[in-house]
């Protein structure tokens, strides 16, 4: 039980840490909303310090969307912090304003970078982004698109 309460408040924290950026002025970064999570299934292994939730796996928090086939949280040892969260299949993030969409995400806790790969789209706007790999810090709001990078622009 004590690790399941981990893995629901390893999700607050991922989508407080994502809910500090945001390109809408008129939607504010706010922490202190619900996070909701469901999937169809939730695994949790302690020996391998990790949750793991399956099956039309989503977590919301206001504007914050992501959703996944599979979303595994792993935890440092004695599950005190999170490491690292890695959605995989159909992946799509959103904040209202921007659509990242690949197969795999990784979120690194530590650096507060998400790495999108294979098959990358990004919409933002009237732009839409492809390409092999999107980098994205949440700090410091940087992104970095590789590998068969192609952009289109339709100007209204």
């Amino acid at each position: 039980m004590t690790k399941f309460l981990l893995t629901i408040m390893t999700l607050c924290i991922l989508a407080s840490a994502a809910n500090t950026q945001t390109t809408d002025e008129n939607l504010p970064a706010n922490a202190s909303l619900p996070v909701e999570a469901t999937a169809d299934s939730l695994q949790v292994d302690s020996d391998a310090n990790s949750a793991v939730f399956e099956g039309n796996a989503i977590v919301t928090q206001g504007i914050l969307n992501l959703s996944a086939d599979k979303i595994t949280v792993y935890f440092e040892e004695g599950a005190r912090n999170i490491k690292t969260v890695i959605a995989e299949g159909h992946v799509k993030f959103t904040n209202d304003a921007e659509t990242a969409e690949a197969q795999n995400a990784n979120f690194d806790v530590l650096s507060q970078t998400v790495t999108f790969s294979q098959n990358v789209i990004l919409r933002q706007a009237q732009t839409i982004l492809t390409g092999n790999k999107l980098t994205y810090n949440i700090t410091t709001s940087r992104s970095k698109m590789s590998g068969n990078v192609k952009t289109v622009f339709a100007p209204k």
